[in-house]
């Protein structure tokens, strides 16, 4: 996991060199500035991220449990007078 990181950490670095020469040759907009905050943003998170959250993260995952989801039309029984909410009432 921390070879992942420190590819990461360099892939932002090598970024952040491309913006800052963006910055240099076009100058200083709101639109790099903005895109400078934010690459200092992902820095900072990668610096707080523990190596130990990123496994928990990913051991989580692998406990997730797929929910089936039916391709089959909703039965309208259930709630015969029922209201779409912002579209208005059912087969009206």
């Amino acid at each position: 996991m921390s070879a992942k990181l420190a590819e990461v950490r360099s892939a932002l670095a090598r970024l952040h060199g491309s913006v800052e020469s963006l910055r240099s040759a076009d100058g200083d907009s709101p639109y790099i500035r903005r895109l400078m905050n934010d690459l200092d943003r992902f820095r900072v998170d990668l610096e707080d991220m523990p190596v130990s959250a990123a496994r928990k993260v990913r051991a989580e995952a692998r406990e997730l449990v797929p929910i089936p989801v039916h391709d089959s039309p909703l039965e309208h029984t259930p709630w015969p007078d029922a209201d779409d909410e912002g579209i208005g009432g059912h087969r009206r």
